[in-house]
């Protein structure tokens, strides 16, 4: 087979963890002159604790991110860099994840440069581009412009041939985050996770986690927050353990409404390993984060979604998430429908929802085939 160059795109934390898994195999499989690890910097410290969990360092930083920096500035600023890296070097294929501005730009770059991109978690689809914002339009945008498509389930592949993309130039492969989940998850638990779960066992309290960050969301955080507070109320046996998300959008409606409660703790932003062992832990999952969906799904934890729409819905489907929209009373019925689902443990510790730990591997031999035939 001709060797040829992969460069594997990250810019934020979410990117780090579900192209790490595929980025060590294919540099298991071509090397590591023929695969890099390119950073954009959209998340920079975020990023570096990211890398620093699996052991890994970017080989290339665009460094783009600048204090008060708008989502316009950004995608400039991605879009210019990724261009002159074109200029200097060209690989055969530029592999970009998920939804980001990063992951965008990074594709349109390649594309007017004349390399190959491949989608990692390619036709996940809310249908409204206000939700997530900009993750929608930004996914929608890779799919166009993108030679392989490596879909996460039997959904996302169904959503992209609706829009007209050749069924064989996708592929469903899993969820590469659903890899990271279970290599992390073989870990030892961290002893700062040890200590916040046998604080809530001391005092007879099951955990249950928030995750709370999402902009579009901003508006609705204190009818939320009152949502879980008098959820709390009524079920003094549960804890509420919420790490503030680094933007801290929810921080003050987190700390006006949770913080006096003696049944909640909030804690600074956790780091990937942290929040896995953490997650493993809970009774149930409050969040309107995206990929936590996923890994809440993977470990059979029910899963309340405070959001109007979910672009994975499989998890719905599945019985063991919901969607609560953003208004009290549907946030309070649904935490209590989430309440009374016991957890949902397979034979082999997993449900593989969004993948068994294997699509890095599916990912690679999907390359090696389609370069062969080339």
């Amino acid at each position: 087979m001709q060797k040829k160059k992969f460069w594997i795109l990250v810019g934020t934390r979410p990117e780090v963890i579900k192209q790490v898994p595929l980025y060590r195999e294919l540099k298991k499989r071509h090397g590591a002159d023929s695969v890099k690890l390119i950073g954009t910097g959209q998340h920079r410290e975020l990023l570096e604790q990211a890398l620093d969990h699996f052991g890994e360092a970017l080989d290339l930083n665009l460094d783009i991110m600048r204090p008060g920096q708008s989502l316009a500035d950004s995608a400039s600023a991605v879009l210019q860099g990724m261009n002159s890296l074109f200029q200097k070097d060209r690989p055969d294929w530029l592999i970009v994840q998920g939804d980001t501005t990063s992951a965008a730009m990074a594709a349109w770059a390649g594309f007017l440069n004349g390399v190959k991109i491949a989608h990692n978690e390619a036709g996940l689809r809310s249908y409204d581009l206000a939700h997530p914002f900009p993750e929608e339009a930004n996914r929608k945008w890779i799919s166009t412009i993108a030679d392989l498509h490596f879909a996460p389930t039997e959904r996302a592949r169904q959503a992209l041939l609706r829009e007209g993309v050749a069924g064989g130039r996708i592929a469903v492969v899993g969820n590469t985050g659903i890899d990271a989940l279970l290599w992390t998850l073989a870990l030892e638990r961290p002893g700062s996770i040890d200590q916040v779960l046998d604080s809530f066992q001391e005092k007879g309290l099951k955990p249950v986690l928030l995750t709370a960050h999402r902009r579009e969301n901003r508006a609705a955080m204190d009818e939320w927050f009152l949502s879980l507070k008098k959820f709390l109320r009524i079920n003094p046996d549960l804890g509420l353990i919420y790490p503030i998300h680094p933007n801290h959008l929810a921080k003050a409606a987190a700390e006006e409404h949770l913080s006096p409660l003696p049944q909640v703790r909030l804690l600074p932003a956790l780091n990937y390993g942290e929040t896995c062992h953490l997650l493993a832990a809970c009774q149930m999952v409050v969040t309107d984060s995206g990929g936590i969906q996923e890994e809440a799904a993977t470990l059979g934890i029910p899963t309340v979604i405070c959001r109007n729409t979910t672009e994975r819905q499989e998890a719905v489907e599945a019985g063991i998430a919901r969607l609560a929209g953003t208004e009290a009373d549907t946030i309070l019925s649904t935490m209590a429908w989430a309440r009374a689902l016991p957890p949902r443990k397979s034979s082999s510790g997993i449900q593989p929802i969004f993948g068994d730990g294997t699509a890095a591997i599916r990912i690679s031999d999907h390359l090696e085939s389609t370069i062969v035939d080339q």
